[in-house]
Parts: C-alpha cells; sequence; structure tokens
C-alpha cells in the first residue's frame, strides 16, 4: 500500500469527523433482555494452565520452629503456603473476594497459628490497592477481616516474639488521593482495636518496619512520599516536582508507643525507597539502612552512621525504587545480605558484597526472609517467584512450581492442540499448549519466547510456525528454531517512532499477510517487516489540540517529549478496511478505507482524556458499526469502570457498566472487553478483581467468576467454543467449551429441561505416555475433557433417574450414561496405587440449573474379569482398563431422557489433524477394535451361561444326592471349569500360550488386546 499524503487526512477531518461527539442516551438497538439466571452456567468451571512459572513476590515469611512452612504474598495473587520448604506450594487466601494484593505477612512468632496479613503492595511499576488487615487463627485455613480499610497499601508489619496480639502495620496510604490514613497503626489485643502511634502527613506514608528479635522494644521505621497529582505517573511519587521525597527515619524505643526522627550524625538527607535491618547480638546497636545513595551502618543504634564502599553502586536502591532491601544474619552481624537486579553478599559487616543469588537478566529479588532463629533456614521473593533455602543458600527450591504469572495480553494460534502465547511481567514472553499429549498440561508442553515482558505476541494465521512480538522493537521469530531479527520499523530512528507500554500488533483479516503495528501513527507490513506503510497521521494527537507531553521530574532539564501512542487496534472481521484504534491518551480514532481517512471517535465524557488510557477496543463480528471500548483513569485516581458501546462507527457510545462493581478495594476499572465471535451482543468484560459476562449488549452484567480465584484481569481471547482469559496474580485460564453461553436465551431458561447444542470434538489419545508418569511434585495442569462436552440444564432436581444415551449414525447405541451410580470394578474399590490417580465414576449430576459431563468417545466399557490401571496414568482420571473402542469421526446424536421425555442434539467428532491414518485405517482399525470387543462380551456371556448352568444342575439334584449323582456332577463341575475358567482376578495363565482356552482366559487375552490398539 503506497503512502498517503498527510494533506489528504487534514483536508478530509472536518468532513468525516462533524460536531463534538456526545453520549448516547436513547435506547439501545437491541431489545433489552432480562440477565440470566447464574443457575444457568453453573456447571461451567475455569481450568488453570499455569504455566508454572511464578510471578512477582511482594511478601514473604516463614514459622519458626516448622522448617517446611513458608507464605509469600503476590501482588494481584493472594497469599500461598508450602508445608514442603518450596517443592509444593497451595493457595491459602481464595475464601477472601474483595482483594488480592499483599504487601505483607508475619506468622506470631508464639503462635504458628496466627498469621496476619497487610493488604496492598508496595507500588513499584504497577499498583494494587489493599482493604486493610487480614488474621487467621488456624494456619491460613480461614481468614477475618481486621479494618484499616483505608489505609490501601501496607508493605510492612511487625507481631511481637512472645505477644500474638502485639501487632503494627506500616501505612502508606492511597497513591492518588491524600489521606490521614498514613503512619504507623499498632494493636495490643490481635487486630481489634487499633491505635494510630506515627503520622507524618496527608501525603508521607511509612515504608519500612523494623527491629531486632532480641531486642522487640526497639524499631525503626521509613517514609516515603506517597502521593501523586492525578494524570502522573505512579512512579514520580518518591521524586516529586516539589523536590521533597519525604523519606526520613524514625526509631522508638518502646515497640512503637512513641518516635522520633533521626538526623545528622553522618546520615544523609534520604532519597527514595529505603530498607533497614537491625542486627541480633548487638542489643539493637548495629543498624543498616539502603537509599538511593548506597548502604549505611551505624553501630550505636543510629546516632551516627558511616556509608559503605560508595562505589559499589550494586549496594543501593535499585532500579529506580523497584526493589530494594537489606538482612542482617541472625547469629552472625557481620553477615549481610542485599537486594538489587541480583542479591549480595557481606561476610565484613558491609564493607565488601559479592554476588549471592542472581542471574544477568536480573532475577530482581524483592523481598528476603531469615529464620531469625536458624540463619540457615532463608525465603526468597523474586520476580519469578519464591525459593527456599534451608542450607544458607548453598541449594534452593525451584520457582518453576507456582501457578502465580503476571500476564499482559494472551494470542492464540490456529494449530491443533493449540498454543497460547502470552507476555509475562519480569519472566518474559512464554507460550503454552491448552492440551498436552501425556494427558495434561506439563512442563513439555511449554517454553519460553523470544519476546518481552510487555508489549504483545502474535502467531502467523497463516503459518503457525512464524511469531511476532513487540516490545523493546519487534521481532520476528520462526519455529522450530527458534531464531528471530527485529523487523521494527523503529529501527529507522529518522521516523521519530514511539510507542506505549503494551504495543499493539493485530493482523488484518481482510489480508492475513497484513500485520498491523501501533505506534503513534498506524503502521503495516505485507512481506513479514521487510517494509512498512504508514497508514496515518499521529492518531495520540487531540482533535484541535497539541501533543500531549511527558512531565519531568525535578532536576531533569531535558525538553519534554510526546508520549502518546496507539495502546489498541482492533480491525472489522465483517468490513474491509474499518480500523479502530485507542490511544493512551484517551484518544478514539477509526478508518472506513484502511488508512486513507480517519475520523475521531473520541468518547466525550472521558475525563482528562490526556490521562486516560483506552485499554482495549473491540470492534463488533456482526455489525461494522459496532465497537466496545473499555477506559481505564487509574492516573485521575479515579478506580470506576468504563465500558462504551456505539452502534454507529462511533457518532455516538454509550455506557454499559450496569452489574459491574464500583466499589472494589483493588479498583474498580476494566481492563479489556471481548465480543464474542459467534453471538452479537454476547460480552466479556475482565476487572480488576473479576470476570463479567453480558448477554444482552453490555446492558446488563453479571458474575462468569465460577471458580475463578480473586485476582486482576488483563487480556480475554477466543478461540473457537473456547474463552481464555490472562490475569495478573495467578497465571492463563481456560474455559473449555463456552457454547452454553452462546445458547442462553430468557426461552431457553423458562424451559424445564433443555439439552444445549453440543461443540464438536477431535479424537485425540488421553495420554500417549508408554511409561512412567510424573510425580506429584512436578507441576501440571489438567487437559480439557476428553470427547464432547454435554451440557443440559434442569429447572428442578428430577426424582427419578435421567439417562444420556450416544447413537451414531446408525442408530447403534455407543454409550449410556445414567445418575445412577455404576458399583466400581473390584480393583477401582481396593485399587492397589493410591487412591488419588482413580477417576471418579461417570455419573450424570441432576441438580436444578445447568450440569455438564462429557462423553470421552468411547463405548461402554466391556465386562470384563480383571482390570487394571495402565501405566500413562494422571492424577484424578485414570480409568480401569478394559476401556471401551473410540468411536469413529462422524455424527453421533445425544438423547437426554428426563421424567420419561427425551431431548436430543448432535456434534460431530473429528478426526485429529495430526494423525496420518485415513478414513479408511480409521474403519480398519475400528472393526478389528469391534470385533475384540464383542469377542470380549461373547466369552463373558458364556462364562455367565456356564454359571447360570451350573446352579440349575445344583439345584435339580438337591442337597442330598446319592453318591453315584454327586461324583457325576463333581465330575461335571470340573469339566464345567475347564470349559469356563476360575473368575478370580489373573492376567495371562501362567503356563504360557500352551494352556487350554477357556472363557475366563479368552476374556483376559481380548482385554490385552484391546488395550494394545
Amino acid at each position: 500500500m503506497s503512502p498517503v499524503p498527510f494533506s489528504r487526512w487534514t483536508s478530509t477531518a472536518s468532513l468525516t469527523i462533524g460536531a463534538l461527539l456526545v453520549l448516547h442516551a436513547a435506547a439501545p438497538r437491541h431489545r433489552t433482555a432480562p440477565p440470566i439466571d447464574p443457575i444457568l452456567y453453573r456447571g461451567l468451571a475455569w481450568r488453570n494452565i499455569g504455566p508454572f512459572r511464578g510471578g512477582r513476590i511482594s511478601a514473604v515469611t516463614g514459622v519458626i520452629g516448622q522448617p517446611g512452612v513458608f507464605y509469600i504474598g503476590l501482588p494481584a495473587g493472594g497469599v500461598w503456603k508450602t508445608t514442603s520448604a518450596g517443592e509444593t506450594w497451595y493457595p491459602v487466601f481464595d475464601s477472601i473476594k474483595t482483594v488480592s494484593s499483599v504487601g505483607a505477612i508475619e506468622v506470631a512468632p508464639s503462635d504458628p497459628n496466627v498469621i496476619y496479613v497487610g493488604t496492598g503492595e508496595m507500588p513499584t511499576g504497577s499498583l494494587d490497592e489493599g482493604d486493610g488487615v487480614y488474621k487467621s487463627v488456624d494456619a491460613g485455613r480461614t481468614w477475618q477481616h481486621l479494618g484499616l480499610d483505608s489505609t490501601t497499601q501496607i508493605p510492612s508489619m511487625l507481631v511481637d516474639p512472645h505477644d500474638p496480639n502485639l501487632v503494627m502495620i506500616a501505612s502508606q496510604g492511597n497513591l492518588r488521593r491524600k489521606s490521614d490514613a498514613r503512619g504507623v497503626y499498632r494493636s495490643t489485643d490481635g487486630g481489634n482495636h487499633w491505635t494510630k502511634t506515627f503520622y507524618v502527613d496527608d501525603e508521607t506514608g511509612v515504608q519500612k518496619l523494623a527491629r531486632a528479635f532480641d531486642r522487640p522494644a526497639v524499631i525503626f521505621a521509613t517514609t516515603v512520599r506517597h502521593y501523586v497529582a492525578p494524570g502522573t505517573d505512579p512512579r514520580r511519587a518518591t521524586r516529586p516536582d516539589t523536590g521533597r521525597t519525604g523519606t526520613a527515619l524514625y526509631k522508638s524505643t518502646d515497640e512503637g508507643v512513641t518516635w522520633r526522627e533521626l538526623t545528622g550524625g553522618g546520615l544523609p538527607r534520604l532519597d527514595g525507597r529505603t530498607s533497614v535491618a537491625v542486627a541480633m547480638n548487638t542489643d539493637a546497636q548495629r543498624v543498616f539502612l539502603i537509599d538511593n545513595n548506597g548502604l549505611y551502618r551505624s553501630d550505636d543504634g543510629g546516632s551516627s552512621w558511616r556509608q559503605m564502599d560508595s562505589t559499589d553502586h550494586r549496594i543501593r536502591n535499585a532500579q529506580g525504587g523497584y526493589n530494594c532491601g537489606v538482612y542482617v544474619d541472625p547469629q552472625n552481624p557481620d553477615v549481610v545480605y542485599t537486594v538489587a537486579t541480583s542479591s549480595y553478599k557481606s561476610t565484613d559487616g558491609g564493607n565488601t558484597f559479592t554476588g549471592f543469588r542472581g542471574a544477568p537478566g536480573g532475577d530482581d529479588p524483592q523481598q528476603m526472609w531469615i529464620d531469625p532463629t536458624n540463619g540457615q533456614r532463608m525465603l526468597f521473593g523474586y520476580d519469578q517467584g519464591a525459593i527456599v533455602s534451608l542450607d544458607g543458600g548453598a541449594t534452593w527450591s525451584s520457582w518453576y512450581n507456582q501457578s502465580t504469572e503476571q500476564v499482559y495480553h494472551l494470542a492464540i494460534d490456529n494449530s491443533f492442540p493449540y498454543w497460547i502465547y502470552a507476555t509475562q511481567q519480569d519472566a518474559g514472553a512464554i507460550r503454552t499448549r491448552a492440551r498436552g499429549n501425556l494427558g495434561a498440561v506439563t512442563p513439555l508442553d511449554w517454553n519460553p519466547v523470544n519476546g518481552w515482558e510487555w508489549g504483545t505476541i502474535v502467531p502467523d494465521p497463516l503459518d503457525a510456525k512464524t511469531v511476532y512480538a513487540s516490545g523493546s522493537g519487534i521481532v520476528k521469530i520462526t519455529y522450530p528454531s527458534e531464531q528471530w531479527i527485529n523487523v521494527s520499523p523503529a529501527l529507522d530512528q529518522s521516523l521519530k517512532l514511539r510507542t506505549g507500554f503494551s504495543q499493539p500488533l493485530v493482523w488484518a483479516p481482510w489480508n492475513q499477510h497484513e500485520l498491523l503495528a501501533g505506534f503513534q501513527y498506524l503502521m503495516a507490513t505485507t512481506d513479514g517487516g521487510v517494509h512498512w506503510t504508514k497508514l496515518s497521521p499521529d492518531l495520540s494527537v487531540p482533535k484541535g489540540g497539541e501533543p500531549v507531553l511527558a512531565g519531568r521530574a525535578q532536576g531533569d532539564t531535558a525538553r519534554p517529549q510526546p508520549v502518546g501512542a496507539i495502546e489498541s487496534i482492533s480491525p472489522s472481521t465483517v468490513a474491509r478496511g474499518t480500523i479502530w484504534i485507542g490511544t493512551n491518551n484517551g484518544i478514539v480514532r477509526l478508518t472506513r478505507d484502511e488508512g486513507r481517512t480517519w475520523a475521531d471517535a473520541t468518547i466525550s465524557d472521558t475525563r482528562r482524556p490526556a490521562a486516560a488510557t483506552i485499554s482495549t477496543i473491540d470492534a463488533s463480528h456482526h455489525d461494522p458499526g459496532t465497537a466496545y471500548v473499555a477506559v481505564d483513569h487509574r492516573r485521575s485516581g479515579d478506580y470506576a469502570p468504563y465500558l462504551y458501546r456505539t452502534h454507529d462507527y462511533g457518532k455516538t457510545w454509550t455506557k454499559i457498566v450496569t452489574g459491574l462493581p464500583v466499589d472494589q478495594p483493588a479498583g474498580s476499572f476494566v481492563s479489556v472487553g471481548r465480543a464474542d465471535t459467534k453471538r452479537a451482543g454476547l460480552l466479556f468484560a475482565g476487572t480488576e478483581s473479576g470476570m463479567y459476562v453480558s448477554f444482552d449488549d453490555g446492558d446488563h452484567w453479571q458474575s462468569l467468576q465460577q471458580n475463578l480465584p480473586t485476582t486482576a484481569f488483563r487480556d480475554i481471547a477466543i478461540h473457537e467454543n473456547d474463552l481464555i482469559v490472562a490475569t495478573f496474580g495467578r497465571g492463563i485460564w481456560v474455559l473449555d467449551d463456552y457454547s452454553v453461553l452462546r445458547q442462553l436465551t430468557p426461552a431457553v431458561a423458562a424451559e424445564p429441561v433443555h439439552l444445549f447444542k453440543p461443540g464438536d470434538a477431535v479424537r485425540v489419545r488421553r495420554n500417549v505416555n508408554a511409561d512412567t508418569p510424573f510425580p506429584l511434585e512436578v507441576p501440571t495442569a489438567s487437559n480439557p475433557p476428553d470427547g464432547v462436552i454435554v451440557d443440559y440444564s434442569l429447572k428442578s432436581a428430577p426424582a427419578r433417574d435421567i439417562t444420556l444415551d450416544v447413537l451414531d449414525a446408525s442408530g447403534a447405541l455407543v454409550r449410556h450414561l445414567s445418575s445412577v451410580a455404576v458399583p466400581p470394578v473390584p480393583e477401582a474399590a481396593k485399587p492397589n496405587l493410591p487412591n488419588f490417580w482413580v477417576a471418579p465414576p461417570l455419573v450424570l449430576p441432576k441438580s436444578s440449573g445447568t450440569n455438564r459431563v462429557n462423553w470421552d468417545l468411547r463405548y461402554d466399557p466391556p465386562p470384563a474379569f480383571t482390570h487394571t490401571f495402565e501405566i500413562n496414568a494422571n492424577p484424578g482420571s485414570t480409568p480401569a482398563s478394559p476401556e471401551g473402542p473410540v468411536a469413529l469421526p462422524g455424527v453421533y446424536r445425544f438423547k437426554l431422557t428426563v421424567d420419561g421425555r427425551s431431548y436430543t442434539q448432535t456434534a460431530t467428532v473429528h478426526n485429529d489433524p495430526r494423525s496420518p491414518a485415513t478414513a479408511a485405517d480409521l474403519r480398519a482399525q475400528h472393526a478389528l477394535l469391534m470385533k475384540l470387543y464383542d469377542g470380549l462380551k461373547a466369552a463373558w456371556d458364556g462364562h455367565q451361561q456356564a454359571m447360570a448352568f451350573r446352579a440349575a444342575v445344583h439345584a435339580a439334584v438337591g442337597s442330598a444326592p446319592s453318591n453315584a449323582v454327586a461324583a457325576a456332577v463333581s465330575a461335571f463341575d470340573a469339566k464345567l471349569d475347564s470349559v469356563a475358567g476360575s473368575a478370580a482376578p489373573q492376567g495371562r495363565s501362567r503356563r504360557g500360550q500352551n494352556a487350554p482356552p477357556n472363557f475366563v482366559r479368552v476374556n483376559a487375552e481380548l482385554v490385552s488386546q484391546l488395550n494394545a490398539q
């Protein structure tokens, strides 16, 4: 495409923009439908797929006297616990539905069951707020809220070593509002009542509390200015334009009742984020302090200070305040640890340091905990997760066992099973399969991608082996070699291109060779990045205005530069050339001719547009004039939800937030809105604390949380019938086959029974592994249900049994399922392996509302005298074999029978596209399997007939036959046994293939042959 002269844009603007846009207050185009009762989709459940590469840790602690027990807190992932010294982790805070951001955790040293949690993380580049303090008195099983809601951020807390009821918290307060909730709060009754014992002003919060475990009365606190004017970067909080950082050091000698500021004595004017540590075995005299200037040490309790090695730039507040920390060994006050891009250790009291743990890319340690009674026992919280050492750092547990990833963006390829591509904060880009070949999504199913932690990543729709990622450039990655090349047009510095934090990349639906990229301009390439074409002017410039400029920190003499850039791109799938864009400074623009002309579609009630971000814009898949826009006003201090729709190409907008929460502690803003690809008016929204669905084009919203944890939701992707979400603290989740949501209507809701049309299924092997499975300690995620997922709704629970029959194209019965549980085979009732491996019996649920069951594409299990559990096992889903043969590809009919009435639907089973087998191959294999299957049943029936014959003979003979008759019956029994065989569990005869056949042996041999297919 040839570049279009700028004059064309400017000359046509007045013709296409029109009058100032106003909110559309008229009735929506589609008739408003009432919300759907959530019970009608209660059977849907989200599936976490990891990929078990941990995310940033914001709080750490351990339990004294319990070597394996530690706790971690996450910015939007709640509290997690290990009882195995980091071998496995599990969440313990999910019962709390209002907040997931954790800034501090402390276990009472005198009572390991008492845990205090301060919510709201220490601000870094991102910020999730909390609602005060929580407490558990049963080691994390249950929690109670202790108030202090307005503290917003609690980055530090202390619990008295001897009194579990004496607790202190550091409050930073709200970042965007002046607040008197900042300071130090103290409770002597376990958090029932709080007293504010320290306060500076309504802009200055407390960032760190520290004490020596053996001198709890002596406490040090550091403060920092924690307020920025609405509309500015939150990372500017510690470097405001006024020049006052608010950073200072205070001391208490009465365990936090009174405080005094420490100044002078060699202590410089403190700057930025700080950390302080008090050495044990020094009567609280040795103190270490770290700030932007470096590391300082006092040997007289803070009266005088000296700076340690001022030339060692590793030992100071790191990365502009992103992380900072100093810690002291409890036995040896000369052993000091600091954290920056890596962690460092000194054995001479802080004079010199060597690298302790880290990597060239910077693991970015955030928090460290050392057992005050055992310096060998440590817990580190990194950007990549938590790790534990029990030997002073010689060896560590792994962080590849925590599904706590902070994910920004998702993209799905067109392969099978499909790959999910994601950009993960700190750890970088990643991809994972939605289904693994080993019966689960295992570590073999995911790998890093040569992209960045921010930006976006998109696979080529025509070639899944080619992927593009944005971040610090745009790279083209080719699989399987994983070679990459930077193809960004920004390499030409004369273009002066700029991007936002999450530069969007999108494929044009009308030309799947055309990749669109967002800078301040919309740019496109059709040859893999070799050449780029500019499709727009600077779209970040407000109508009739000037470019938005970056602000300046004090002392910054550089000329402010424009910062506006495209944040979201959404080309229409129904109208060639129609493209919507949204910028990070609140502007919405639209072209209907692939960039030749542009119209301003900015929403008129976008408060302070320069401080707003168009988080997502999503074009309808059914109407070219319809689009949905999510707007983020956090920079204005406004955390309310803003979601809009237009049906007239952006001339008017309707705010659609009814049903979305407005008062969530972490914020109620909408980060992502998506329109369904198949049903018009079915919408999805992800907020800072939940997932929501609308069945009526946004007029009403209702929760789609189901089994999701409370966390922040950043992106939503749709792949055929699956809904995939990215969370900013709990990894990636998939809602497998949400066809029921596409079919739910008020009319369906009114029916006493409704069988939903299932989605199609792919014929795959449950598990291709032929050897030992992964042990439980290796983190894996569940695969999607095998086969066809069947959903049905019941207005009320039926009193009688319900059944589901699966029939093939000829009408023959393939599978019969019932709400009556089938007794387990003896080997499943008392398995020769731990019970957690065994699959539960397949029973039709019949609760009121929507129920879900899956047909695994197999025929009914055949009768057998011996059952086994195959070696390719998966926890909770290992069936007893033999199983029925796998059905052929084709169309199958499902007949649900409730209270004597039947309801039918059909679904198609497709062959695995990876399989080289032809249709003829599959038919031949199936014919063989059915012969084995029928032979199994025939051998079983023969044995049953023989046993019935024996019973009849014995009944006819009676209980007291003559000697001759008894001898004849005994001979008859022996001959019958040689034909029928013993039904006692047995495999192949120990005498091998030469043993005479009988019904039991034939059945066992056929089982072996069936299992081998």
